[in-house]
């Protein structure tokens, strides 16, 4: 499996370097990164006095996440099309579903903007180690939410923006009222149960996708 993941790797850095719109699409994440960043800075130079930082600083992990989840939402792309592509090589079907859910896992979308997010906490100074498990499982929960809703409604992904924001601000409410541990228990099992829903749909796809191509 190793194998294969580190040749899907391989064709998938090598796709989007072929890409016209390659450099174009770099641009465009950084300024949006650096957007983000004086977006946040600005928040915090209103806050003149102490009392003001405070409060802006008890709301600052959760403007942070909801940003984090727009961006996302408009930016991602949906990962049923990005299977087509690779359907050509000699590689198990499951495996590149697999590939397709945990190469996530690599992106500097993830572990990027924990980076980021954690030293504008820090600079808040509200960045602790519970803070920084829960923004980094709050980003996975954003991204495999995305990834399964836009793998489910495709073109219609849209019309379920506040139905998700919804969701996620439900979410963060309970963060609120319950311990770290437990928040964590309950994001890593919606996590793992997005995975695996997300397996199924992105299969379902699959399937259809060759359908369509075969007629």
């Amino acid at each position: 499996m190793i194998y294969y993941f580190l040749l899907l790797n391989k064709h998938k850095n090598l796709s989007l370097k072929r890409k016209p719109d390659y450099k174009r699409n770099l641009i465009i994440t950084v300024l949006l990164i650096v957007f983000s960043i004086i977006l946040l800075l600005m928040m915090l130079l209103v806050t003149d006095t102490k009392e003001d930082f405070g409060t802006f600083s008890v709301f600052c992990v959760p403007v942070i996440i909801i940003l984090d989840f727009s961006l996302r939402f408009f930016l991602k792309k949906n990962a049923s099309a990005a299977i087509v592509s690779y359907l050509t090589l000699p590689i198990p079907r499951k495996i590149l579903i697999s590939y397709m859910i945990l190469s996530d896992l690599s992106h500097f979308w993830i572990w990027g903007c924990t980076l980021i997010y954690g030293v504008i906490l820090a600079y808040c100074g509200v960045l602790t180690f519970w803070t920084a498990m829960i923004l980094l499982f709050f980003i996975l929960l954003n991204n495999y939410l995305i990834v399964f809703v836009k793998a489910l409604m495709g073109g219609y992904v849209i019309l379920t923006y506040p139905v998700c924001l919804g969701f996620v601000l439900v979410v963060l409410l309970i963060n609120s009222l319950l311990s770290p541990v437990v928040m964590i228990s309950i994001i890593v099992f919606v996590v793992l149960f997005l995975v695996a829903t997300l397996f199924i749909a992105l299969e379902r796809n699959l399937y259809k996708e060759l359908n369509r191509i075969a007629l």
